[in-house]
């Protein structure tokens, strides 16, 4: 729980809930071996999806995972700016001085002779950028200084807290709003074996209220984000992606939550066809504490 600005119509917003959520001896690990009797700790305020987002980018994490055209590499960013909330220039440029040294630390290690990669990538980053009607929330520009190619990573966040339940371990269903979704299907652990593997969900919302297309869904705003990603594909020089923050550590993978919204699952298969990225990272909470935990695949 953290304490809002006064004037706010409430003191306190909820930062981290405990899922109540079965846990099984696989899903458990050596960072937390006593979370298999409390259940996990679960990221609930919106706004961490996209400050984890913001960690993983500016730490390069994805650059394994997201293969860029003409030797680009997503490394570590080493100027930031917010475009919605301007920093002052001294703390900004005392923040890039850092990351410079930093992102300089990790480039001497790397050997791309042999791979046809680029070095000394400039990588740019910037927060809430408006592109036509709407502001996408990352915007990661990659230069070349010796060429002065360049090339674009657009990014759409979405944080995901919602998962399944293993068949027989369901609660009652409380509320409208309480999601409560039974796994269909599990997996071979390798010894003809069926073994349930938690799967994180998106959308959720108690109702499909809001219209898109003509159509009701869950979000008409996550949709249009989709779409807008769908319409950067025209440009060679830019790769839009939808980063899916799994805000749990008890799931092995991330789907559209087509129980909830069947348009937003439709729409997400089309723009991936289409060749939009879509990539799933998850995150363990300890104590308070939030720990990158790899990334998951997202099932389209």
């Amino acid at each position: 729980m953290s304490e809002r600005p006064s004037g706010g119509k409430t003191s306190h917003a909820i930062e981290l809930v405990r899922s109540n959520a079965p846990i099984s001896a696989l899903q458990v690990t050596a960072f937390d071996p006593s979370s298999i009797d409390k259940g996990v700790l679960v990221g609930a305020h919106p706004r961490l999806g996209e400050l984890i987002a913001e960690e993983v980018l500016k730490r390069g994490l994805l650059k394994d995972v997201l293969p860029l055209k003409n030797g680009f590499e997503l490394g570590p960013v080493n100027d930031f700016s917010n475009d919605k909330k301007k920093k002052t220039k001294a703390t900004a440029d005392a923040s890039s001085k850092k990351r410079k040294a930093t992102t300089a630390t990790n480039n001497d290690s790397e050997t791309t002779s042999d791979t046809g990669s680029r070095q000394d990538l400039q990588i740019n980053m910037r927060q809430q950028v408006t592109l036509g009607d709407s502001r996408v929330d990352f915007q990661m520009t990659l230069t070349d200084p010796k060429s002065n190619a360049s090339h674009r990573v657009i990014f759409e966040v979405k944080n995901v807290v919602c998962a399944d339940y293993e068949a027989g371990t369901e609660p009652v269903k409380s509320g409208a709003n309480h999601c409560v979704v039974v796994a269909q299907t599990t997996v071979s652990d390798g010894n003809n074996k069926e073994q349930y593997q938690r799967t994180a969900l998106f959308p959720w919302a108690k109702s499909r209220s809001q219209m898109f297309e003509g159509q009701k869904v869950c979000s008409a705003r996550a949709l249009k984000h989709l779409k807008n990603l769908e319409h950067l594909l025209s440009k060679c020089d830019v790769t839009p992606v939808v980063l899916f923050v799994v805000n749990r550590s008890d799931c092995e993978s991330i789907r559209a939550c087509h129980e909830a919204c069947p348009v937003f699952k439709e729409v997400l298969e089309e723009v991936v066809k289409k060749g939009v990225k879509a990539l799933g990272v998850r995150v363990r909470w300890i104590g308070g504490e939030c720990f990158f935990d790899g990334i998951v695949p997202v099932i389209v």
